[in-house]
């Protein structure tokens, strides 16, 4: 597989010139992770950057009774990892690979050097930055306020609004998603999510054909009136 061309495919760095990304390519590594793999850990922490271009990345943390809670799910595109003048994670986060996925790293010199030589990119980290904090912070509110119904639809239309496709009403999740892994990230025990999620389906505000679907419309609903 091509570094150079998957590069080019990496949303972060779509406007970047060839000449941009053949520095870029040459800086980097990339490497095949298998499913299962810890990518970095607080015991085993990385000070680099990593661009998911094709694959599944779980962020995670754990509590102090060991039960794991996820905060993030990442798909094609993404970026995460940490250097000291950009940390787009934090001490107690854990990178797990969902799936087979194919990453590029960058070290944390040889990437702030590269930043110093283009601001523009900065600018660009730094939004994805800002965008993530809000979007924690906001599910992070909800998961507080809500029971564990309003937290797995809430959940499910942001995961659908980050990653889908949208058919009239109905918008996809276009990532591996089990039952477990939505447990983890509501709060919530995978028994209690399991039924919760069956009653969903007969309700009509989610479906499973190749990939689970949300009913936006019918969600929306639901959301407004709490």
């Amino acid at each position: 597989m091509d570094k150079l061309f998957l590069l080019s495919q990496i949303s972060l760095l779509d406007e970047l010139p060839m000449e941009d990304l053949q520095v870029i390519d040459e800086m980097s590594e990339m490497k095949p992770v298998k499913k299962g793999t810890l990518i970095f850990s607080p015991e085993k922490p990385i000070e680099a950057l990593f661009f998911l271009k094709k694959g599944q990345v779980r962020l995670y943390k754990i509590n102090q009774s060991g039960k794991q809670f996820t905060i993030d799910i990442l798909v094609d595109g993404n970026i995460f990892g940490e250097t000291s003048t950009l940390p787009l994670t934090d001490d107690d986060t854990y990178a797990e690979a969902m799936t087979e996925s194919y990453l590029c790293i960058i070290s944390k010199t040889e990437f702030e050097t590269f930043i110093e030589k283009n601001p523009k990119i900065a600018i660009k980290l730094i939004n994805i930055l800002s965008t993530r904090l809000k979007e924690l912070y906001s599910l992070s509110e909800k998961i507080a306020l809500g029971d564990v119904r309003y937290r797995i639809i809430y959940l499910l239309l942001k995961l659908s609004e980050k990653t889908g496709k949208r058919k009239n009403e109905w918008q996809t999740i276009e990532m591996k998603l089990t039952h477990q892994d939505v447990a983890n990230m509501v709060g919530s025990t995978r028994e209690t999510t399991s039924t919760i999620m069956s009653q969903l389906k007969k309700e009509g505000f989610i479906k499973k054909t190749l990939r689970l679907a949300v009913h936006v419309d019918r969600v929306n609903e639901v959301l407004d009136e709490l």
